[in-house]
């Protein structure tokens, strides 16, 4: 089955809460099947990860990125997604706004791919959204 959803970083990490949104997670549970992270999204948990000091939080997640490394498949950041992000990023620099870089490489991997972007910050992803085929999901507020 094509992957709809790719799951933003905020999204991923509302699992590892003590007391996730109850929103998030059904919409997750009823997707499930339906969803994907970018290798982006897997780079920032892995770098979060690995500045945490050692202790039972940072053995806590290092359980739950083994489940999401099989549950979740990684969608690549590739060519025909960089030359979307250049694009992206170029257009909003000639009229003098900034792309947060990362945000900008996951816009542009589900805009590769044809997929719903999940998200939380989707104010962190309008100008993209406002210039592509971006198309964003907040599930907080479904």
């Amino acid at each position: 089955m094509n992957k709809v959803y790719l799951l933003d970083t905020n999204i991923v990490s509302e699992f590892t809460k003590d007391n996730p949104n109850q929103k998030v997670l059904a919409l997750y549970t009823a997707r499930k099947n339906m969803c994907a992270i970018s290798a982006v999204t897997w780079q920032e948990l892995v770098f979060g990860l690995s500045k945490m000091p050692e202790g039972k939080r940072k053995n806590y997640l290092k359980q739950c990125f083994e489940l999401y490394e099989e549950e979740f498949e990684i969608i690549p950041y590739d060519g025909f997604a960089a030359e979307i992000c250049g694009q992206l990023s170029g257009q909003c620099a000639k009229e003098g706004k900034t792309l947060p870089y990362c945000d900008t490489q996951i816009a542009a991997t589900a805009i590769a791919n044809g997929m719903v972007l999940v998200t939380r910050n989707t104010a962190d992803f309008e100008e993209a959204a406002e210039r592509s085929f971006l198309r964003v999901e907040d599930w907080f507020q479904e």
